[in-house]
């Protein structure tokens, strides 16, 4: 075990590491402090603490070179940390839609830094440490303990605690820290008859937030808890949050010749639609028992068809033609309930050998779906976007779906123009970049469509953006223009598309006209708790009107810096609503449903023709 727990605190202390500190040894320096139980003075024993100095720049660079090669090019400003890093590459991937996450950049981060030991020390039955003889600099003083957890980030809460300190020549330093205990929720799972379900998978999912949409993830890492014999199961250590608990019964046997099936879940304490499912609140030690769940059924349908594909098959030195392997994806289009991010991604595949074939998805409960299949195409990109799509919109209610038609076309080529509102001149160097709508941005290999960069604005204003795939989309940003100018609207055939979005096709989609203007609009402002109490760190976010609430482009987030403070530039006339939370779940003030929850919190403003608004904002904690 406690080789365990050395691993797992090493890797989280890649992401906070500092620069090189003075190599001059000092027997005059120590460190020390406490370790409590969150919210109370109670000490905690046997946590392990670790004292994180420098990594290298050479370590740095590699990193940067790797996350690169990954699809995440930045360019963090000088003097950047690597933890300043990590958040940057994190935020820009969510940014751009890309499907790595923060622990696909955390395995960048750790493959980039390599193998860095830290000291360590155990906290006593006091909860003190101490750490002597320490050279003076910047340092990450971090505490883990097994079930426990620290201060939350980005609305998710880390197995651990830390505090930055720097120290000094002949200094005693003091560093008090605090660890929030997991709960336990334990229960039993039966079916219609009240007995005991063995072998029935039990998860507690979490809602995540992609491109505005939400997407149910398992909240606890590995694969889901089975019942025993007595149909009981038992979930340990989940942290701080809001929290689904779903059950699905053992797989069954099919028709003659069919694999087993899963059946549908159930969430607590006995619904088959999410939105009718209980929420748990866990707020750190919670001994939930007794969290029955009984199982009903609920009909799975399947949807079946026909799938055709135009994108050139691939063929092998014997001149046989390899079998084009075509993915199906499945996306929910109710934006307001969270979707199982597992199906969206992967709802099957088949191996085509002709033009065309059968294909049926299997286990789809009812609703409204975005149907999206693919194949490889070199033409169509590069690496994780080179990938040719088809879609079918399907309505699954009380039976199978049949003959449902898809079509694998060639990509799209997306033309228009840009001119300003005046007939000025255009800046130069501008570039459009379009994002999908609809269910299928909870695709996320889908979504990837929107780091396809467009050629660079022409000086008549044309652009074309190629290898779109079919779908919905919206004009989601123009790279490049200046902190006064914004976008003013978006028309195809002169009706305006910048709220609404358009459709792309099999055929070439009818010319965009995109006008954009100077006088864009300042918000400002300063983040309090209490009077007088300012707070850095806190999410803030500028969400449009109802109304608008769909258009991307309108919305901004931004961190308040050291002093409390935030600031928006190139914000288009119009009324917006300002949010600060403490901590919140990436991209999550995008999302309908959870900017519901905090609708009596907004500070009002409206943005006028070059105009200059501030404001005072109230923590959401």
């Amino acid at each position: 075990m406690k080789r365990i727990i050395f691993s797992f605190a090493f890797v989280l202390s890649l992401a906070f590491p500092f620069a090189a500190q003075n190599t001059t040894r000092s027997e005059n320096i120590i460190i020390q402090g406490t370790v409590t139980r969150n919210g109370t003075n109670e000490p905690l024993s046997e946590v392990q603490v670790s004292l994180e100095g420098a990594v290298s720049p050479e370590a740095m660079q590699s990193l940067l070179t790797m996350a690169a090669s990954a699809g995440i090019a930045i360019n963090p400003p000088a003097g950047a940390s690597l933890s300043e890093t990590t958040q940057l590459l994190t935020a820009t991937a969510a940014a751009r839609g890309l499907p790595i996450q923060a622990p696909g950049i955390q395995n960048l981060v750790t493959r980039a830094v390599g193998t860095q030991t830290w000291p360590m020390a155990l906290t006593d039955r006091d909860g003190r440490f101490a750490f002597p003889d320490v050279r003076p600099g910047r340092y990450t003083v971090r505490a883990v303990r097994e079930g426990f957890f620290g201060k939350p980030v980005n609305g998710t809460y880390p197995p651990t605690s830390w505090s930055d300190i720097v120290v000094a020549e002949k200094e005693t330093r003091q560093v008090s820290l605090s660890l929030a205990q997991g709960a336990i929720i334990a229960g039993r799972v039966y079916d219609t008859t009240c007995a005991a379900l063995l072998n029935a998978q039990v998860q507690a999912y979490s809602t995540a937030y992609q491109t505005g949409f939400a997407l149910l993830q398992p909240a606890i890492g590995g694969p889901p808890k089975t019942t025993d014999d007595r149909g009981e199961y038992r979930l340990f250590w989940l942290p701080p949050g809001d929290y689904y608990l779903g059950a699905t019964p053992p797989a069954r046997a099919g028709g003659p010749g069919t694999p087993f099936q899963p059946g549908a879940r159930t969430f607590y304490p006995g619904m088959t639609r999410l939105n009718d499912a209980m929420p748990i609140t866990i707020r750190g030690g919670e001994d939930l028992r007794g969290m029955d769940i009984a199982i009903r059924p609920t009909a799975l349908f399947k949807i079946s068809g026909t799938v055709a594909n135009s994108i050139p098959t691939q063929v092998n030195p014997d001149g046989n033609v390899v079998p084009s392997t075509v993915f199906f994806h499945l996306a929910n289009r109710d934006l307001e309930t969270p979707n199982d991010a597992a199906i969206a991604n992967n709802a099957g595949n088949i191996s085509l050998a002709l033009n065309s074939g059968p294909f049926e998805l299997s286990n789809v409960p009812p609703g409204s779906y975005e149907v999206l299949a693919r194949v490889a195409d070199p033409g169509a990109g590069t690496g994780l976007s080179a990938f040719s799509y088809g879609r079918a919109i399907v309505d699954v209610d009380d039976r199978d779906v049949r003959d449902v038609a898809i079509a694998i076309t060639p990509p799209a080529t997306l033309k228009g123009t840009v001119k300003t509102a005046g007939g000025a001149a255009l800046p130069p160097n501008l570039r459009v970049a379009i994002t999908p709508m609809g269910g299928s941005t909870r695709v996320a290999l889908y979504t990837l469509v929107a780091a396809r960069g467009a050629t660079p604005i022409a000086a008549d204003g044309s652009f074309a953006v190629s290898s779109v795939p079919p779908g919905r989309f919206r004009v989601g940003a123009i790279s490049g223009l200046p902190p006064d100018f914004y976008i003013a609207d978006v028309r195809q055939n002169a009706m305006s598309v910048f709220d609404s979005g358009f459709d792309i096709g099999s055929g070439a989609p009818d010319p965009l006209e995109i006008v954009v203007s100077s006088g864009a609009g300042v918000v400002d402002g300063i983040v309090e708790d209490g009077p007088s109490r300012t707070v850095a760190g806190a999410v803030v976010a500028l969400v449009p009107e109802s109304k608008r609430f769909e258009n991307r482009a309108l919305f901004a987030n931004a961190t308040s810096d050291s002093s409390g403070r935030f600031t928006f530039r190139g914000v288009g006339p119009g009324d917006y609503r300002l949010f600060a939370w403490e901590s919140t779940p990436a991209n999550a003030y995008q999302n309908a449903g959870f900017i519901r929850k905090y609708e009596g919190k907004a500070h009002i403003v409206h943005v006028g023709q070059g105009g200059s608004v501030s404001a005072v904002l109230a923590l959401i904690r």
